[in-house]
């Protein structure tokens, strides 16, 4: 009798338990509406102090999350944050010279390993990505911080705003973040980064990622010697590489650097991008992705140069944080049953521009999960928060021509405020990104759209194939839908 008892109590408590565990299950929750900034700043920002803040002046969309007037930014919800900062370098009248420095600050500290600088040439401007992926616990404050080094004396550099005619306002920022998990290492996640220069050449290398700031639940032990990254959980991945290139230091050599990945031994499709350097300029160079992955799928950056004397650099510049020669973020987008919402978009076919707008045509579906493609546009079938960023390869028909490229978005067939961006072009080519965070209704259609300010040549998107190398399309575009599950205990 006492044996039953024993039995029967068992039972009961098992029954007690499964029964707990199906109403915890019953109570976790799907968040579609997490926390995001979008913001933008239509006042140029020119100052010759170092570590001046960037500051913005339109809340183009935002929720759950804090920004004040004098630059300083703040988390409502603990979680996983993106950041991507577009600035709009150059000088007012496009006479100076010199280089732009940004990085970050935390409680008026520096983060450590956290610069970026990229040049400013005469007669141009260009788009500065700065990128970073931050754990960040509730009231988490932080500042983005820039200083202007000038090569030429009586002229100013800095972040430039403009508005061309029947265009959206070029914007002197446009600042996107967005919050991509709740708690503390919720997803498969990792910063990783290079802290050693790697020159390069013709033949592909790969880049040795040896510093990490941050990883969780993805194997990064290779990245020092073989600069392989390992995802040990299937599912949707967005990977974020932006290479800080340029010349080898006490030279100044021009030619060109490409960037593109490969997985598990061979060259993503359609992942190429190539940006030049004159006479020992920096520059960021961003290759991105959103791709569906398996357990031990191996991931790796692969560069190239044209001349000997350039490739991936680190710099260290005075009373400010390291400049790191390669940064990736990569974290795993909702995996749950219900499928991410998400679009890998590129363009095989070069587009030339002119000053009459043009939509942008993308003839490569690399991946698409609930999000349409009709050549360039893109039919949402879910609402919610999502995350957009286009990249394009910007130059000329033979190399030989000169002036500025213009990219921007519309959205249901109007032009998204505060959108635009401009890279100037001259007999040279870069990559041009414009990048949003925004509410999306189920039914909304987006469109990238571009023009051409010719001085001389026949400008544009263009599209490649390199000997050895992925193909360089004249468009990459990333979408995704941002979600996360929010655990119930009770």
């Amino acid at each position: 009798m006492e044996k039953q008892h024993q039995i029967l109590s068992i039972i009961l408590v098992l029954f007690v338990l499964s029964n707990e565990l199906l109403i915890t299950e019953g109570n976790d929750k799907i968040i579609d509406n997490v926390a995001y900034f979008q913001g933008s700043s239509s006042k140029s920002q020119i100052s010759r102090s170092q570590g001046k803040v960037i500051t913005y002046s339109s809340d183009d969309g935002s929720h759950d999350f804090t920004a004040f007037n004098n630059g300083t930014f703040g988390t409502q919800k603990a979680g996983i944050y993106l950041l991507v900062l577009g600035a709009q370098i150059g000088s007012p009248r496009r006479n100076g010279k010199g280089r732009i420095d940004i990085w970050m600050r935390q409680d008026g500290e520096n983060v450590v390993d956290s610069n970026a600088a990229q040049s400013v040439d005469h007669g141009s401007t260009s788009v500065f990505i700065y990128t970073t992926l931050f754990q960040a616990p509730v009231n988490y404050k932080f500042e983005i911080v820039y200083s202007a080094l000038l090569d030429v004396e009586c002229t100013r550099i800095g972040l430039i705003a403009t508005k061309p005619e029947k265009e959206p306002l070029v914007p002197s920022i446009i600042l996107t973040i967005i919050q991509v998990s709740d708690g503390t290492n919720t997803i498969p996640n990792a910063q990783l980064f290079s802290s050693k220069t790697q020159l390069g050449n013709s033949d592909p290398e790969v880049v040795i990622l040896d510093t990490v700031s941050a990883a969780n639940r993805i194997d990064w032990a290779t990245t020092e010697d073989h600069g392989t990254i390992k995802y040990s959980e299937a599912g949707v991945y967005f990977l974020l590489a932006t290479a800080e290139v340029g010349s080898a230091e006490g030279t100044h050599a021009s030619g060109d650097i490409h960037v593109w990945m490969r997985l598990n031994g061979k060259d993503m499709p359609n992942s190429n991008t190539i940006q030049s350097i004159r006479n020992g300029s920096s520059a960021i160079l961003v290759c991105q992705t959103v791709i569906k992955l398996e357990v031990n799928d191996k991931v790796q950056l692969m560069f190239s140069t044209t001349n000997k004397e350039l490739g991936i650099t680190v710099l260290n510049p005075k009373n400010e944080p390291r400049v790191t020669g390669m940064l990736l973020s990569t974290f795993q987008l909702l995996n749950e049953e219900k499928p991410t919402p998400y679009a890998q978009l590129s363009s095989s076919q070069s587009q030339w521009g002119c000053t009459t707008p043009k939509i942008v045509k993308l003839d490569n579906n690399d991946g698409l999960q609930r999000i349409r493609n009709d050549n360039g546009i893109l039919e949402f079938e879910e609402s919610g928060t999502y995350f957009m960023m286009a990249a394009a390869q910007v130059g000329s028909d033979e190399d030989d021509g000169i002036g500025d490229v213009h990219l921007w978005m519309k959205l249901n067939g109007k032009d998204i405020a505060n959108s635009n961006t401009i890279q100037t072009v001259n007999k040279d080519t870069a990559v041009l990104v414009c990048q949003t965070a925004m509410v999306i209704q189920a039914g909304d259609k987006l469109e990238m759209i571009f023009s051409t300010d010719v001085t001389s040549g026949t400008l544009g998107l263009v599209a490649s194939k390199p000997h050895k190398e992925s193909a360089v399309p004249s468009m990459i575009i990333s979408v995704f839908k941002s979600s996360y599950l929010k655990r119930s205990y009770t």
